[in-house]
């Protein structure tokens, strides 16, 4: 069984995302937050994820759908 490299990505968890097309291999840092819960607390944390490759061209597809969407 083949993993998707993005299916565990919630798009309303996206916070920030900067893409490197220059980089020898395009890359794009998406930043989400998720909950991180311990004995005494939950909270938001960040994380980056570094997508390349198909996943990059995949998330920036579907970011600029969304912006799209936005806009209209």
């Amino acid at each position: 069984m083949k993993l998707d490299a993005i299916q565990w990505i919630n798009p309303e968890q996206i916070v920030y995302a900067e893409d490197h097309p220059a980089w020898e291999q395009p890359t794009i840092d998406v930043t989400m937050t998720a909950l991180q819960s311990s004995h005494q607390e939950s909270r938001l944390e960040p994380y980056t994820v570094p997508l390349t490759g198909e996943a990059r061209d995949r998330i920036l597809r579907y970011l600029g759908r969304d912006a799209a969407t936005d806009v209209s």
